[in-house]
């Protein structure tokens, strides 16, 4: 049992990690397509990358301790097993269950070739679930789709771990690609007991009034995020105040005016600027990033400049300039936490400018 429980723990170690990485261009799937991110929608597929995780450290754990493989392996190691159903024959050879005695029967959950082939049918059983219920797969799809992801298994310990160790450390088993597709099949025809009480995916999206969803912070981080990813492609642009300011009026002031309210940021997640009216005024966008980035996020620039400029000759000066710019962070700070909680939207350079991000 530790067998199968130790990749399982692995799994949920490393899960955490994976997701961060895939959270921000999964969250811009989402925007993109759906307009918002559903949260069932998003158990559902972080459940589904949670299991796909577990299947496959499952087939490669545990690793060997060296990738000198073949100096472990006797002559002749056999590494790939090409009959099919030989796992019965070796239930057969095995079993110390006696056909015309049924009280032995509850034996055969004790050996080592049932337990082996169970798991291998086990193993895909859930994908044939997700492939019907959430993807939307037929039978046929489901069956090549569960095939392909075992032959990929297979070859990855045929390989060795795709060539990492110089002979393969598990046997290449025919059967188990017959369990394996076995097992999707199965998955698929049980999927509706196990999603009876579930909303259907294709079901997930109705009642929803995109326009009257708030734009949440988080959504807002995320475009955010991708627009200063975007300039810090720009060469030296950190290394001249002057290429910095003129890209944040090009990119966060000419450019959403022209947009009529969007960056490429604002674009992938769906939202834009609004104004009083339809059309966004040029002083409304200028207000609204004149104060954020000339004012909130250049007044820190200069700061911290300055303290970089005259951190030994004038002490005191920078003591009193660190101060002011910590004071400054702390209100804002403040002032983000507070509308958080009271779960207002509007931070102060839009009060300020009187204008919000709306869903497109």
């Amino acid at each position: 049992m530790e067998t199968y429980i130790f990749p399982i723990k692995i799994a949920l170690i490393t899960f955490p990690i994976l997701a961060m990485f895939i959270t921000v261009p999964f969250s811009l799937y989402q925007y993109v397509k759906y307009g918002y991110i559903n949260k069932f929608r998003t158990l559902i597929l972080y459940s589904f990358l949670l299991y796909l995780l577990c299947a496959y450290y499952l087939v490669i754990l545990p690793l060997p301790a060296t990738t000198d493989v073949r100096s472990l392996q006797a002559e002749g190691t056999q590494h790939a097993q090409l009959i099919p159903f030989n796992f019965i024959i070796d239930l057969l050879k095995e079993t110390n269950v006696i056909f015309f005695k049924p009280s032995t029967y509850i034996n055969i959950l004790k050996e080592r070739a049932f337990l082996q082939a169970a798991f291998n049918g086990i193993l895909l059983m859930p994908m044939g679930i997700y492939l019907r219920y959430y993807f939307k797969k037929d039978l046929k799809k489901t069956l090549l789709i569960t095939f392909l992801v075992s032959l990929f298994f297979e070859l990855t310990q045929l390989t060795g771990l795709y060539g990492i160790y110089n002979a393969p450390y598990r046997i290449f088993d025919l059967d188990d690609l017959i369990l394996n597709t076995f097992g999707g099949f199965l998955g698929y025809l049980i999927a509706p007991l196990f999603t009876y009480y579930i909303p259907r995916s294709n079901t997930l999206d109705n009642n929803v009034d995109l326009p009257s969803l708030k734009v949440g912070y988080i959504r807002r981080f995320f475009a955010f995020y991708t627009d200063w990813f975007i300039l810090g492609l720009i060469p030296f642009i950190d290394s001249n105040l002057f290429m910095e300011s003129l890209t944040v009026f090009t990119y966060f002031i000419l450019l959403v005016y022209l947009t009529n309210g969007k960056t490429i940021g604002k674009f992938l997640c769906r939202i834009r600027i609004q104004g009083k009216d339809e059309r966004l005024s040029f002083k409304e966008v200028f207000i609204r990033y004149g104060i954020l980035y000339y004012g909130v996020f250049g007044v820190n620039k200069i700061l911290f400049t300055a303290i970089d400029l005259n951190k030994i000759e004038y002490a005191n000066y920078v003591i009193v300039i660190m101060l002011i710019a910590i004071v400054i962070d702390l209100l804002i700070f403040v002032h983000f936490v507070l509308s958080v909680i009271k779960k207002d939207n509007m931070l102060f350079y839009e009060k300020f400018s009187n204008t919000k991000n709306i869903i497109s």
